[in-house]
């Protein structure tokens, strides 16, 4: 005969039950945490508790549907639990019904005024809609019912900084450590807000915040490393070594490289005939430059060789996501669990090769390289730089971006140097050439800048302003600076090397043609230093506006050099910071040399390696066997 488990001896066993499932949350089983829920729930059916903890499991397991089953199975017993509701509205806002999360949400803070959690949630919702101003008001509700309410105060500046209201938002998320000074989310989101507003260098210490506390965090590391990119005040030794010691604070787990190995060489011999099986994952399957570079390999690859699949780490979808996935075989979207959960998924693929397209940039799983997901992994065009980790077997690159000898002791991973270049370009919107600026001499040239503004270093301002020096009565562009105090900062700069305020002119972001048209009406686009423009630059040469690459040092300062060198532009390689003033230069004084560029960049291009789609995805494939036969033969 079974126990009575009813009343408080039920709800004592349960609540036994749900702690051990929280020990084993805790240790990261979520399958084994749900076996203890179910238990619980068995044990006790109308404690309202355990079946929020089978809901949370399930979640975290990506069984998102079942997780809205078990919340409203709880609801049968109490409709009016304000947590279940509030549960409820989170999971139906992960899976995208956002009508349903709403209401879900309302009914809670309805239920329950003081649930300031669910106000937060809701603003959310309200913001995924498309209705920013509703957002704002429920997190300004909360404010001025709590002034102190750190989650409240934390995204509502995460709202202004999409608004491109960036120097409210930098006083909230201030506000936000004021009244929690342990709210890490915030540290690391100021630190972003900073660097991208140009500032890298000060962002530094926000990032250090974070992992002072917590050496582990992922996205504090990997902000600190984008970060050091922009930096010209960091040797590249030093910007490796960050690199070397997140790889060290973060190692492959158990044996998963020994495990990798052996199926190397199970999977070589059971395929025969099969086709390699290729796995990319990022977070930018959506109109993004990974995606315009990833979008041509897709659609040339050999279809009767290589078999892919697409991990994706973003619920948002656009036309570029459709696109992808279409010329996908497989495609996964793996945003909503974590790396323990994802790992045995992308391992059931039984992938040849696993690529990652983020790095170090937002929404990266770099860290599913530990959980050896593929016998060979490899990073490619996402990070221009090492991923630092010992899991990483191979960098893809070029000759010119990483000249044999120069930057192998800046990586983890062994260099596989593409023959022609590391980059394809194939614009997929159709910007008709920009005629030359039908400008006056006396009005001088006018020179711009569309790279993000977090590239724009001190040096890089330096630089610029000794090339105006250089051609008297030139004017600068510089587009996509946030307003305010990021702007006006940006102006101090070069009145510090004595360059005029009016003969800067600062804009915000724009639209897609706005940005075609506005690099078509200057005469010199300006490149940033240490950290180059990538796809800006082909962009600009697409516009056949020319661009001069100053050769560096590191991966990220020689996207120019690589991209000219492929063209066969030697002539606007500059060896030194003498070498770039006296190009551009050379380029505002001497039109006819413009107007010739002018007329022959896009042709070149078109003829060149860098719009062969074919030719760069044979290269491609090409070096994707390669690795394989080397990790055989390792």
């Amino acid at each position: 005969m079974a126990p009575d488990l009813t009343g408080a001896r039920g709800i004592e066993a349960s609540q036994r039950l749900i702690d051990a499932g929280n020990a084993l949350e805790d240790a990261g089983d979520f399958s084994a945490a749900l076996d203890k829920y179910r238990a619980a729930v068995a044990a006790t059916p109308d404690y309202i508790r355990a079946y929020l903890n089978v809901g949370n499991a399930l979640q975290h397991l990506g069984r998102h549907a079942d997780a809205v089953t078990a919340l409203r199975s709880a609801l049968r017993i109490d409709p009016d639990s304000a947590p279940c509701h509030f549960n409820l509205g989170q999971i139906q806002a992960g899976m995208g019904d956002l009508a349903a999360a709403e209401s879900a949400l309302r009914t809670a803070r309805r239920l329950d005024p003081a649930m300031t959690d669910a106000a937060i949630a809701l603003a959310s919702v309200l913001e995924s809609q498309k209705r920013p101003e509703d957002a704002e008001k429920e997190l300004r509700q909360v404010m001025a019912a709590a002034t102190d309410c750190a989650p409240a105060a934390y995204n509502l500046a995460l709202l202004l900084s999409r608004r491109d209201e960036v120097d409210e938002a930098e006083r909230m998320f201030r506000a936000c450590v004021d009244a929690d000074p342990a709210f890490l989310p915030a540290f690391k989101a100021q630190g972003d807000l900073i660097r991208n507003s140009g500032r890298s260098r000060e962002a530094e210490a926000w990032y250090r915040r974070v992992l002072a506390a917590d050496p582990r965090a992922q996205d504090a590391w990997s902000a600190l490393l984008m970060s050091l990119n922009n930096r010209d005040d960091v040797s590249a030794q030093d910007v490796a070594a960050e690199h070397f010691r997140f790889g060290a604070a973060f190692p492959e787990t158990g044996d998963s490289r020994t495990a990798r190995r052996a199926r190397v060489m199970a999977r070589a011999m059971a395929r025969a005939h099969s086709r390699i099986r290729v796995g990319y994952v990022s977070g930018d399957f959506i109109q993004h430059p990974v995606a315009l570079f990833l979008r041509p390999v897709l659609e040339h690859r050999d279809r009767g060789l290589f078999e892919v699949f697409c991990y994706s780490n973003n619920t948002t979808e656009d036309w570029m996501t459709r696109e992808i996935r279409s010329r996908a075989d497989h495609w996964r979207n793996i945003a909503a669990i974590g790396d323990a959960a994802a790992a045995p998924l992308v391992r059931a693929d039984q992938l040849d090769v696993l690529i990652d397209l983020s790095g170090h940039a937002a929404r990266s799983r770099i860290l599913l390289f530990n959980h050896g997901c593929a016998p060979v992994q490899a990073t490619w065009m996402g990070y221009l730089n090492t991923t630092g980790l010992a899991a990483a077997d191979f960098r893809i690159s070029d000759a010119y971006a990483d000249p044999v000898g120069m930057t192998e002791h800046l990586h983890s991973e062994k260099l596989l140097r593409l023959p022609d270049s590391q980059w394809i370009y194939a614009p997929v919107l159709d910007f008709p050439r920009a005629p030359m600026p039908a400008r006056a001499a006396a009005d001088g040239v006018i020179f711009g800048s569309f790279n993000h503004p977090s590239k724009i270093s001190p040096r890089s301002v330096a630089l610029w302003s000794r090339v105006m020096h250089a051609a008297p009565g030139s004017r600068l562009r510089i587009c996509n600076v946030p307003r305010g105090n990021a702007t006006h900062a940006l102006y101090r700069q070069f009145e510090q090397h004595g360059i005029e305020r009016d003969r800067i002119a600062i804009t915000l972001g724009m639209n897609i043609d706005a940005y075609f048209a506005a690099i078509g009406d200057v005469d010199v686009a300006l490149d940033t230093v240490p950290y180059n423009g990538g796809t800006t630059t082909f962009d600009t040469l697409w516009m056949e506006v020319p661009v001069v690459a100053l050769a560096g040092d590191r991966p990220v300062a020689r996207s120019g050099v690589s991209i000219l060198s492929t063209l066969r532009l030697p002539e606007l390689i500059a060896a030194s910071e003498d070498d770039y003033v006296a190009i551009n230069a050379r380029l505002a004084a001497d039109v006819e040399w413009r107007r010739t560029l002018r007329g022959t960049l896009r042709a070149r291009m078109r003829a060149s390696p860098l719009m062969d789609a074919p030719r760069f995805v044979r290269h491609f494939e090409d070096g994707l066997r390669q690795m394989l036969d080397e990790s055989r033969s390792a």
